[in-house]
């Protein structure tokens, strides 16, 4: 029962260890951005 109980707290620790890496490198990335200076919608000549 020791195991189980220490497996899921590991396995809780990795998962929010890796969550929070992710959400870093995305905001990372996504600050680094630039913004589009074009529209959204391109429909081309009509």
């Amino acid at each position: 029962m020791l195991r189980v109980i220490a497996a899921c707290a590991i396995g809780a620790a990795l998962a929010g260890g890796l969550a929070f890496i992710g959400t870093t490198v995305a905001t990372n990335a996504s600050s680094t951005a630039e913004p589009v200076n074009e529209s959204l919608y391109n429909y081309g000549d009509r």
